[in-house]
């Protein structure tokens, strides 16, 4: 399957049309049908991924990363789903439950801090 097939695909089981699509993707009218004469650019590929909500590395490869579990891959499409405004809180959110949890054994004491921690936070 070829990265046209995939983004047909993908447009199909999302209700999308190719011209809606290049819409939010900001693409201009027509673009991604060029593409299958023409290379194109890395951030529009990845524009239509991310717009689509799967991994730029599916797309382009229709090959997905195996090593992740199903609450990983949850949490990568949640990221994926949130806007500019919100990537980068996301990352601060899961950066600071990390900081507060500890890991290894004794992992319930960080749950009580962590409710602690949430509790300082409001």
């Amino acid at each position: 399957m070829c990265l046209i097939t995939r983004i047909e695909k993908v447009c199909k089981e999302k209700g999308y049309t190719i011209m809606k699509l290049e819409k939010e993707s900001g693409l201009s009218n027509g673009q991604i049908g060029k593409w299958k004469t023409q290379k194109p650019s890395y951030d529009k590929v990845a524009s239509v991924a991310n717009t689509l909500n799967v991994s730029l590395d599916w797309l382009i490869t229709g090959k997905e990363t195996e090593d992740l579990t199903q609450d990983e891959r949850k949490l990568v499409d949640l990221y994926r789903s949130t806007n500019d405004i919100g990537q980068p809180l996301t990352m601060k959110h899961a950066e600071d439950i990390q900081q507060a949890l500890p890991r290894g054994p004794g992992k319930g004491a960080g749950i009580i801090r962590f409710q602690d921690w949430v509790k300082n936070r409001n």
